[in-house]
């Protein structure tokens, strides 16, 4: 009996399970009949071939032509069931869109169909190796839930901290978009060309890893009368000129700016009831009765400025 891990494992699955590795094809998400898949383009799979060649020599013979080299290692691999061929589920763009999207979230399975053809998409049919990077990170996602979960009983410099790097997020965000469109809008005014910053920040096709490459993105040349007009552009131009003057014209003060902004600030750790230390403490509340209230003879609770008020007239 052979020992444990020293049994071969079928040669097509290690090349498809090479094809799904960091350096192997580009593959995509998507749903097949009500089935999560991960997808991936005929092109890239036939190219990925070409570029190794010597994949394929333990499936076919080296006198066969390249191309027809493919074409086998392609149809054992559909015939075994490693992959399914597939076809888009919407055939047309979405409105508002000219062409489809490169890759669709929803497709059809061509079940009887063995044929390997570039110009069509495939789905994986069997799991995923899983790195372990990927138990370390889902062990630190779990991490964060509960600390998540357990953030009303943090201590409340570490809440603070949070509601900082929260800020800091949203506010990075919203600089960049507005910067983004900024870029694009003077870009198209002097060129008739938008000049894009992160081109597939808020693209729908895109992962995490892609969202920020390129850079910078110029788009193609527009054709005649679609907007680019240099009238149009003028005037658009113009109208970007006078709003960045009125902004500036009727923009408030330094000190009314910093007030308004700390004002701001003072308001969001009222809400959160983090702006005094005391009331981040387990147990909630300040034990003062000036500044928590009290409850009267008649039962009716008041707060600390009216309880305050009562015990001077009192005096």
């Amino acid at each position: 009996m052979a020992p444990k891990g020293t049994q071969h494992e079928d040669p097509l699955k290690q090349l498809a399970d090479k094809l799904r590795s960091k350096n192997g094809i580009e593959e995509r998400a998507a749903v097949l009949a009500d089935q999560r898949v991960d997808v991936f383009r005929g092109k890239e799979f036939a190219a990925y071939l070409r570029q190794h060649e010597e994949l394929m020599q333990p499936f076919v013979s080296k006198a066969t032509k390249l191309e027809q080299q493919v074409q086998e290692v392609a149809g054992l691999m559909l015939r075994k069931g490693l992959f399914m061929k597939t076809e888009r589920m919407f055939k047309k763009p979405k409105p508002g869109k000219k062409r489809l999207v490169k890759w669709p979230k929803k497709l059809l399975p061509l079940h009887n169909d063995k044929t390997f053809e570039e110009d069509h998409l495939y789905a994986w049919m069997f799991d995923k190796q899983v790195s372990p990077w990927s138990y370390f990170f889902s062990a630190l996602a779990l991490l964060a839930v509960v600390l998540c979960c357990m953030f009303p009983l943090a201590p409340h410099p570490v809440k603070l901290a949070a509601v900082y790097c929260s800020m800091t997020l949203i506010i990075c965000i919203l600089c960049t978009l507005i910067v983004r469109s900024l870029l694009a809008l003077s870009a198209w005014v002097l060129l008739g060309r938008s000049l894009w910053l992160f081109p597939y920040l808020l693209s729908d096709d895109k992962g995490i890893d892609e969202a920020f490459w390129p850079i910078f993105q110029m788009d193609e040349v527009p054709e005649e009368g679609k907007g680019s007009h240099w009238t149009v552009r003028i005037g658009m131009g113009a109208a970007l000129v006078l709003a960045v003057w009125a902004l500036h014209a009727y923009a408030p003060d330094k000190g009314v700016v910093r007030k308004g902004a700390w004002d701001a600030h003072d308001a969001v750790l009222e809400m959160l009831n983090l702006h005094d230390q005391g009331r981040g403490k387990l147990g909630g509340g300040s034990n003062d009765s000036s500044a928590a209230g009290f409850v009267n003879d008649t039962g009716t609770a008041k707060t600390g400025y009216e309880a305050a008020g009562a015990e001077k007239e009192e005096l």
